[in-house]
């Protein structure tokens, strides 16, 4: 079966890396990103390489709206194609110095890294393969090991800065790969530790300050496509077919936050999350 991958993120860094190994190996790949001029320049960049098998979607993830007219486009080239998903990457991420509101009136770090990815998965899984040889990856971190989690203050609106709403950010994305593995059992999950890479993200959103200080941290970072041949591996080695929910780094399973194990944050955080989305019944519908 060829695979087809949806791939956020797509234009640098891991999602940049991932698209090129995903389409080695033979499958079709659909790319977002938020720029049209650097999705036109991938599209050229692959043609050239011979690869003629990816399609870029432009679409943001900074409010729900963007996120269902990112939807809406996918629905067309997947129906257009007579299409199902096999996999669903979602690479992209976001952090900034200040804070600021999303059109939801979200903090923006927490939407664009944790609400869009619930929405968006939420939105297309009715478009995926419910096999145990399909997909879900979510790029959480190894900050997320510093999070705390406070339900009082989950878009760490009071007492803001720019490491604690990543780092709860990510730790959101591992309660969301844990609850969905509770609850939906039809597609593997996944929350990948991609480890330090020398990746843009934080020079995007943030203060001269902050982006002086990842490019130097960045430095001593692995390469993006150390991380994207990891996921690769993951996408395709069936001996992950039974691991829904795992925290993989480095391409092997190993011990998220311990905040995760308990059951009782995984269900009211769930809860929470999917209120804020209006999202009601079972999610798979």
């Amino acid at each position: 079966m060829k695979r087809i991958t949806f791939v956020t993120g797509a234009t640098s860094g891991i999602g940049k890396s991932l698209v090129i190994e995903l389409l080695k190996k033979g499958g079709v790949v659909i790319g977002v990103g938020r720029s049209i001029a650097k999705l036109n320049a991938l599209e050229a960049e692959l043609k050239a390489l011979d690869f003629t098998h990816f399609f870029p979607i432009q679409g943001s993830l900074n409010s729900h709206e963007e996120v269902k007219a990112l939807v809406e486009k996918t629905k067309v080239l997947l129906n257009d194609k007579k299409w199902q998903l096999t996999d669903l990457c979602h690479i992209a991420g976001q952090v900034n110095s200040k804070k600021q509101r999303s059109p939801d009136n979200h903090e923006l770090t927490f939407q664009v890294n944790h609400l869009a990815v619930v929405h968006l998965t939420h939105q297309l899984l009715p478009f995926m393969v419910k096999a145990l040889s399909s997909r879900i990856i979510v790029i959480s971190s190894l900050s997320h090991y510093r999070a705390r989690l406070d339900f009082n203050n989950l878009e760490s609106l009071r007492g803001y800065n720019i490491m604690r709403a990543y780092q709860r950010s990510k730790l959101y994305n591992v309660l969301f790969v844990k609850g969905f593995s509770k609850k939906y059992s039809g597609i593997p999950i996944f929350a990948i530790d991609p480890g330090l890479v020398k990746t843009p993200i934080g020079t995007k959103q943030t203060s001269k300050l902050a982006s002086f200080i990842w490019r130097w941290r960045s430095k001593r970072g692995d390469s993006p496509l150390r991380s994207a041949k990891h996921i690769t591996t993951i996408l395709y080695d069936p001996s992950f077919n039974q691991h829904s929910g795992a925290y993989v780094k480095h391409g092997q399973i190993v011990p998220a936050n311990p905040l995760i194990e308990e059951a009782a944050n995984v269900d009211r955080f769930w809860d929470i999350t999917l209120e804020m989305l209006h999202i009601q019944g079972d999610f798979g519908q």
